[in-house]
Parts: structure tokens; sequence; C-alpha cells
């Protein structure tokens, strides 16, 4: 069975490069659903309790970090990374702190999301914080 994704971001157009990027992957994960605000998401992942969530940390109604720590606290065994195009150390902390599995820069998506998926299911679901967290900007395109 494939692993469940449920993409959150308000961008549709971000969504859709998401479900294109899995895509290929149906084998082993597949884009279940998906939200543009993390009110909505939260109320997916409670409803369909997937293997991993994807989330913007800038969101509408309930930002990325907020709802991680909800999906932490409700949803123990869910994987959570955290999208962003932003690279400041104070959203990296954010993420940090929010009990996040991963992060990943937008910059890098189409080369670093599907390693990220692949890392934090290998990896299993994270204590809520205090683990490490694997992150992925975009001074990796300079490596």
């Amino acid at each position: 069975m494939p692993w469940s994704i449920v993409v959150i971001d308000d961008s549709m157009d971000f969504r859709l490069i998401v479900r294109a990027l899995i895509r290929p992957m149906a084998d082993t994960m597949a884009v279940v659903e998906e939200a543009a605000d993390g009110e909505a998401g939260l109320a997916l992942a409670r409803r369909v309790r997937p293997d991993v969530v994807i989330t913007e940390l800038k969101l509408p109604r309930l930002d990325g970090a907020a709802l991680t720590q909800r999906l932490r606290a409700e949803l123990p065994g869910t994987r959570v990374i955290l999208m962003s195009s932003f690279t400041e150390d104070a959203h990296r902390l954010m993420a940090s702190s929010s009990g996040a599995d991963a992060c990943v820069h937008k910059g890098v998506i189409t080369t670093a999301l599907l390693p990220a998926i692949r890392d934090v299911i290998r990896r299993g679901p994270s204590s809520g914080g205090g683990g490490e967290l694997r992150c992925v900007l975009l001074v990796s395109l300079l490596l």
C-alpha cells in the first residue's frame, strides 16, 4: 500500500507541482488529499490519518508551525515536512520547535522533496521536537 500524503499550501499551482512530482512514484506514495489553509488541512489530516503531511510554513488561518504542533499532539504517527521559500534562521527555528520531521526550501523542491519523504518514512515519526531536523535549503544548489 502506498504511503498516503496530504499537501497543504495556499497556492494551487504549488499543490499541482507536488502532485506532479509524486505521481510517478504511485507504487510507493500518493497524494490522497490537499487543502489551501491550515484549518482545512488539519481537518483533512484528522479524517484520513496520512503517513505524511507536506505543508507550507506560512498559511492562512493556521500557520504551518502551529499546524505541525497540533498534528504532533493529535496524530503522532504522521510525519510532517514543512516547506518554505524563506531561508532565514527564524523560520528554521520555528520549523524545528514545532516538531517537524524535515523542511524543504521551495527553491529545491523538484530535487529535494522525494528524498525528504523517503527519509522521514525511513526514520519514522519524530518525538515532537528535540530530534534531528533535516532541512534542505537553497544553498544546496551550490554544493
